[in-house]
């Protein structure tokens, strides 16, 4: 503790039982020349007089009288130096031993409770998330089990609402929970318009599929490329190679002709046609004067005998 100025004042009422005296000293012969006598009349109160008056109204001695003297308690210079004082709170102490030792508090935190002894002191700092009432949390939020300066948290569980959100084409579906204006969700979907699944020989999808508990589906399908042709007239190359959409088989390679003739030549006493696409002979019946040997067929070719 430094210098001070004046610190203190005190009040000396000094009482003289003694005669008068021009130099209003205390009766003591033997005080009469102390140094303080100037001092105390130098400082003489202005009720000294009033004191003195009113002694005589209520019938004491006029010699008996009250001075008072204002007095100083000085140091160098005119002030009092008590050197360095540490001072200690009892209740620091107190607080700290009962678990109050927190004295502030990082941004976005708040004290929970306060020391009863010392209002500077609190047990913790409580998350800025802890500011609802039991009543006002809602499902689907929940209540956290835990409160904070008589607060409790009203949030999302994640384990329940674990998405943020949802890559197109998906879309979120209609379970949601709001949290600090943040929006959760339970699953996220297909729209609607995704119906077709495209599964199938030579199928595909158009666009963009959408994949939801692991089947992935389309708002419309069609064949590969290049299967366009339903080869309606002579048949296609490789009939079991085709695309079914919408009930319709499509190939990619249809015939030209019908490529149906074998024979390199044409047998004696048959009728023959030849074709082009396939530069062979095909035996349609059997020629003058010959017949048909029980309708039998050998090798592609009538056997046809003489008559």
């Amino acid at each position: 503790m430094g210098n001070f100025g004046v610190i203190g004042v005190s009040l000396l009422m000094l009482t003289a039982w003694g005669g008068t005296s021009d130099d209003n000293t205390l009766s003591n012969p033997q005080e009469k020349n102390c140094s303080y006598a100037n001092f105390v009349h130098t400082h003489l109160s202005p009720m000294t007089e009033a004191w003195s008056e009113a002694s005589l109204e209520i019938g004491l001695p006029n010699r008996l009288f009250y001075q008072t003297a204002m007095v100083y308690f000085l140091g160098e210079q005119g002030n009092l130096d008590f050197g360095e004082i540490d001072y200690i709170n009892p209740t620091q102490e107190k607080c700290q031993s009962l678990g109050y030792s927190q004295t502030f508090c990082e941004n976005g935190t708040f004290p929970d409770q306060a020391c009863p002894y010392n209002s500077n002191y609190f047990n913790r700092c409580c998350d800025s998330r802890y500011k609802y009432e039991r009543k006002k949390c809602k499902y689907p939020n929940t209540l956290s089990g835990d409160s904070c300066g008589g607060k409790y948290m009203c949030y999302c569980d994640r384990a329940l609402y674990p998405l943020e959100g949802c890559d197109a084409p998906l879309q979120p579906g209609a379970d949601v929970c709001v949290e600090e204006g943040q929006s959760y969700y339970a699953q996220c979907v297909c729209p609607s318009s995704y119906t077709q699944t495209c599964e199938g020989q030579n199928i595909e999808g158009v666009g963009v599929g959408c994949t939801q508990n692991g089947v992935t589906k389309y708002e419309s399908c069609r064949c590969k490329e290049g299967y366009n042709q339903t080869c309606a007239e002579m048949g296609a190359v490789t009939p079991s190679d085709y695309c079914l959409l919408n009930g319709i088989k499509y190939y990619n390679n249809c015939k030209t002709c019908e490529n149906k003739c074998t024979l390199s030549s044409c047998p004696e006493g048959n009728v023959c046609e030849y074709e082009d696409c396939s530069q062979k002979y095909c035996a349609i019946g059997c020629a003058t004067n010959y017949k048909d040997l029980d309708n039998y067929w050998c090798n592609g070719a009538m056997r046809c005998w003489f008559k």
